[in-house]
């Protein structure tokens, strides 16, 4: 039977691995998780490793799961007061508005700490597998989105370079760990993985574009203080010619790349 993967597909491979309990931390966590996300990050992790396995293995569902719990929780914390402070998301009240921000910050942490612990439930002896988890979680990390979120706080947007550096840096680390991992699990070669990291650095530049357009009557820092928005659409036509150029040179059906391109450039939301 064919899969297909859907937002529906991938809430039940979260709910596989939450926890059974419900006190208000895990209703925190559930709100947030299930607050009508796209799920995009997971579904270019298992379209890779189908690709490029041909098959969706336990290994690329686990890190799937454990990639979606480390998203949720970046965005709870990222709404805190400290944060960004932001009083909604995806059209409802922020975690720490709903629930207070005591239990958001926890509800944040929980996420974190079962990312870890849902991919510990994976095949570890699989060497490929054991590598996937440590792209994941550095990308989660002080090299990845605790990174990103710094430069959001503490630095100035001056030029391109810096703009490009905080996109990849916030936006596009988790991209980037989706694709790194699914074609790792998948079995691709370390070439074919470095390519998959190119693309994945270039669409988070371009996902963060759309984005800085879409807000930018509330973005304090953006390519907007660098670009006008006419450069910046032509930029992501750029980009997205060079990601397509890189699918194209890979031995997959990378479809699922090519039209997660257009389907940014065209986001109006």
């Amino acid at each position: 039977m064919k899969t297909e993967i859907t937002t529906e597909y991938i809430d039940g491979i979260l709910k596989e691995f939450l926890p059974k309990s419900h006190d208000k931390v895990l209703q925190a966590m559930e709100y947030s998780l299930f607050s009508g996300g796209k799920r995009f990050r997971p579904m270019l992790l298992l379209n890779t490793a189908k690709a490029v396995g041909k098959h969706i293995s336990e290994g690329a569902r686990t890190l799937a799961a454990a990639l979606e719990f480390v998203h949720t929780y970046s965005l709870i914390h990222d709404d805190l007061p400290c944060m960004d402070n932001d009083d909604m998301r995806r059209g409802k009240r922020s975690c720490h508005m709903q629930f207070g921000e005591a239990s958001a910050v926890l509800a944040g942490d929980a996420l974190l700490n079962l990312s870890f612990e849902t991919a510990l439930r994976g095949p570890m002896s699989n060497k490929a597998y054991r590598n996937a988890c440590a792209f994941l979680f550095e990308m989660s990390g002080i090299r990845g989105l605790v990174h990103g979120q710094s430069l959001d706080l503490f630095s100035a947007t001056e030029n391109v370079e810096d703009a490009t550096e905080l996109a990849v840096a916030k936006t596009g680390t988790l991209i980037r760990a989706a694709l790194v991992c699914g074609a790792t699990v998948g079995g691709a070669t370390e070439e074919e993985i470095a390519l998959f990291d190119e693309i994945a650095c270039k669409l988070g530049v371009c996902y963060q574009i759309i984005d800085d357009i879409l807000d930018s009557q509330k973005c304090e820092r953006s390519f907007l203080d660098v670009y006008t928005e006419s450069d910046l659409l032509e930029h992501v036509e750029t980009l997205n010619g060079e990601v397509k150029a890189i699918c194209d040179s890979l031995p997959y059906d990378l479809n699922y790349i090519k039209e997660f391109c257009d389907r940014n450039a065209a986001r109006k939301k």
